[in-house]
């Protein structure tokens, strides 16, 4: 409870109490011809003791068992002295239903059943000694007992609002943690999109480039070619560069390209042969349609891996493909005769092999990648074919 809460509490009680009094008071004076002889008239006391039955209820919501055991004490001594009945015995049952609805449920169980005990075995010597018709015990188990139910049903009831407040409070934070969770998926996403396909095709930029600013005057020819090749990378990265911008603007997938799947193999090998990277392409198996998923991912981890050695694998590099296709998941393999490790890939991962190694994991499969025996590079991966 908040301090505004509390303030709008105490504000309540406070009215009630002050209420009751009130009442209480007016109760014996509207009744006062009609009191029976025999009975104390009221007097400063009397006035004292309905303010003790009534006035305590102001901090019934912080102190609940004093509370009660005051205005107990209050009517015990009240009924003692004979003064005249009032209003204020309701006090008691505001006590009691307090104790139901503030205290937990054996706790409340006893305090309540111990206070209405007392209440009514003190009635009881009532009955005895001073005359008190027998019925009275009934009617005050009734104004006590009722109260304590409700209170405890009132406990109840604010238990379950703070447990289904809690657990909305929980899933809001489920949710809000999800949607960053899908925020940084997506962002890890596009970055190992842009780093596959831009460094991929800089990469054979860089290279064509290379080869013909050392051709240039000797082989003018050939210089174009490669001038040419490296126009076309620097197309298609700015295509790609589009399609992913594309993604990331709208969701309509009518806006976006395909993205290459195995069936760009060719192109591909195509590619790395125009750069200067001899490659081959092989496969065995079923070779059939993938799923969209394992189709694109396996395409960017035979691309990158094929930038790799196009970038580390030496001028007389040589680059394989193998894919096998079985029943249940394709592996595949690029290896190369360049200078592996001596070029510095086997040291701490860049972001390429780590997105080579995210890929696989996203479909569920391994990957392996490192130095050859005797020379040369080796990426392996296995993924899973969905529906197999």
């Amino acid at each position: 409870m908040n301090s505004d809460d509390r303030r709008r509490a105490l504000i309540s009680d406070t009215a009630l109490a002050v209420g009751m009094l009130v009442l209480s008071i007016g109760s014996v004076l509207v009744w006062e011809p009609g009191i029976e002889s025999g009975t104390t008239p009221l007097d400063a006391v009397g006035y004292l003791l309905i303010g003790a039955q009534t006035l305590p209820l102001i901090w019934r919501r912080r102190f609940p068992v004093a509370v009660l055991a005051v205005i107990v004490v209050g009517f015990m001594i009240d009924r003692a002295v004979n003064y005249p009945s009032s209003w204020a015995f309701f006090g008691t049952a505001f006590a009691v239903f307090t104790v139901g609805s503030q205290l937990p449920p054996k706790r409340s169980l006893l305090v309540g059943t111990l206070a209405i005990d007392v209440v009514l075995g003190w009635t009881l010597i009532g009955v005895f000694v001073q005359d008190v018709p027998p019925f009275t015990l009934a009617t005050e188990l009734a104004v006590l007992g009722f109260p304590l139910l409700v209170g405890r049903e009132s406990y109840f009831r604010q238990q379950q609002n703070v447990e289904l407040e809690t657990r909305t409070i929980q899933a809001e934070h489920r949710r809000e943690q999800e949607a960053a969770d899908a925020v940084t998926r997506e962002r890890v996403r596009i970055a190992r999109e842009l780093h596959d396909v831009v460094a991929h095709e800089i990469t054979v930029m860089t290279i064509q480039s290379a080869a013909a600013r050392r051709v240039l005057t000797s082989d003018p020819a050939q210089a174009e070619a490669a001038i040419e090749s490296a126009e076309e990378a620097g197309h298609r990265a700015l295509t790609e560069i589009r399609r992913l911008l594309g993604m990331l603007r709208t969701a309509d997938p009518r806006v976006t390209d395909p993205q290459p799947g195995l069936g760009s193999l060719d192109h591909l090998v195509e590619q790395m042969n125009d750069a200067g990277l001899s490659t081959k392409l092989s496969l065995t198996g079923d070779v059939r349609p993938l799923p969209l998923g394992v189709d694109v991912n396996a395409y960017r981890i035979i691309q990158e891996s094929l930038t790799n050695t196009l970038k580390h694998g030496g001028p007389d590099a040589k680059a394989e493909i193998k894919l096998d296709f079985d029943r249940e998941s394709l592996t595949i393999e690029v290896a190369d005769n360049g200078r592996g490790a001596a070029s510095g890939r086997s040291e701490s991962p860049g972001q390429g092999l780590v997105g080579m190694y995210e890929r696989a994991a996203l479909l569920d499969g391994a990957l392996r990648a490192g130095p050859r025996p005797g020379g040369g590079y080796r990426v392996n991966a296995r993924i899973p074919i969905p529906g197999s």
